[in-house]
């Protein structure tokens, strides 16, 4: 104890004096470049202070010994061999730590106590470091994302260890996810983070596709919403995102498990606003409850005017352009009739007829979903680019960027990642990691 107090009583006089020095001198004069210049003076400072901090956090934790002897799981004992000294990567720096190394001669295994303890296991770098690592990477692709963090000055890794990192604390956190899921569909046992407090009055939900290039082909991504919504149909800032690109029935538990956090049952209005393909409807039809108002993605559908247009006049046309204004005019003044009259008269021997025949049939398909004048009088949300929109934030930002390939499991992690980012979870995720990095050893 005598030697750490003379650590500690060094750190703080030579703390101390720096920033004496530091603010005297700005004090007697304000250097050239202002209060920039004074703040890069001040970030070499902090960091000084953070490689002081490390060298007494290494004395205060010593090296991890346990005595001459320790029992081994084979049920031999472990002997004390020497001290490894090893350097790890923290987010403050460089931690250099002198550990205790013991070895079992009659089975060889061998155990650093205090990596153990400090949830080092295996790696060379903190937990701190490869929470930091799985967040910016998940944001950004992962040369993009060290890049920034040296710009930043923040310790890091390299590309390829940042790869492996996101990896493995994606697939982590996935399988938690998957984990959590089971409990529901299997047991009924409901989930106990991040539930909603209060049941929400006005509650929105929606689901959708979008495709990633993993493993040799192009695969499909399912990501569900929800939000909740105000008294004029305007969505709140409540949201959570899932995605996974596990097929139909591992998309539905994971669904099925977060609809338990929003008390999706008991919400007085329900909506559910999806692009009209078979299996959102399915999927809502087997797991909402009877209230549900099912409506058609008003920014699909104008998706699906357009992809007709676009056949009978060409890209870019301003005839093509008038004639969706046209169409989205009399879907939201409820003018239905007219409306399937207008696809109905392009059905003819042409080469837009196939086009035109295609979307008669998706708009008659989804008839009682298109009742936007009705819903806007109640004060629904018809959709805005919402739901196309979580495609975008959760999957194609980051896995459909140009010569972006995949492995599916890599990218099933960057897209957990995202969505639990987004969902505005990332703090709990951070904790759980914490903890599991010490719970392991």
């Amino acid at each position: 104890m005598g030697k750490l107090s003379t650590v500690v009583d060094g750190i703080v006089g030579q703390f101390r004096t720096l920033v004496e020095e530091e603010l005297r001198s700005v004090r007697h004069a304000v250097p050239a470049g202002g209060l920039g210049r004074i703040e890069e003076r001040l970030v070499t400072l902090r960091r000084s202070m953070d490689a002081m901090l490390l060298e007494g956090l290494a004395e205060a934790v010593g090296n991890g010994y346990r005595g001459a002897s320790m029992a081994c799981r084979c049920g031999g004992s472990m002997r004390y061999v020497n001290d490894r000294p090893k350097t790890f990567l923290t987010v403050l720096g460089d931690l250099r730590l002198r550990r205790a190394y013991y070895r079992c001669s009659q089975c060889g295994a061998s155990r650093v106590p205090l990596d153990e303890v400090l949830g080092l296991v295996g790696e060379g770098q903190s937990i701190g470091v490869h929470v930091m690592t799985a967040l910016v990477c998940g944001l950004l692709p992962h040369a993009q994302g060290m890049d920034l963090l040296g710009e930043l000055g923040i310790p890091h890794v390299s590309v390829s260890e940042a790869q492996r990192i996101t990896r493995a604390v994606g697939a982590q956190a996935a399988a938690w996810r998957d984990e959590e899921a089971a409990q529901w569909v299997e047991e009924r046992q409901a989930p106990v983070e991040h539930v909603e407090r209060r049941v929400p009055r006005r509650l929105a939900l929606s689901m959708d596709g979008t495709t990633a290039h993993t493993d040799g082909a192009w695969h499909e991504a399912k990501v569900g919403t929800f939000f909740t919504f105000d008294e004029e149909g305007s969505p709140l800032s409540r949201r959570a995102y899932l995605a996974t690109f596990g097929g139909i029935e591992a998309f539905r538990a994971l669904w099925d498990t977060e609809a338990q956090r929003w008390h999706l049952g008991e919400a007085d209005v329900l909506i559910a606003l999806c692009d009209g393909a078979p299996w959102t409807w399915n999927t809502i039809a087997e797991y909402c409850p009877g209230h549900v108002v099912e409506i058609l993605d008003f920014y699909h559908a104008s998706e699906h005017l357009w992809l007709l247009a676009r056949a009978i006049w060409g890209e870019g046309s301003d005839r093509a352009r008038a004639w969706v204004d046209e169409q989205q005019e009399r879907l939201l003044e409820g003018q239905l009739d007219a409306f399937f009259a207008e696809l109905k008269r392009w059905d003819t021997p042409d080469t837009w007829q196939e086009k035109a025949q295609a979307q008669h049939h998706y708009f008659t398909t989804n008839r009682e979903r298109i009742h936007y004048k009705e819903y806007k009088a109640r004060r629904y949300p018809i959709g805005s680019g919402l739901v196309e929109a979580a495609c975008k934030t959760v999957i194609c930002q980051r896995e459909k960027q140009p010569g972006m390939r995949w492995r599916q499991d890599t990218a099933e992690a960057i897209a957990h990642l995202r969505a639990v980012r987004h969902s505005g979870r990332w703090d709990a995720l951070r904790r759980r990691l914490i903890e599991a990095s010490t719970n392991a050893a």
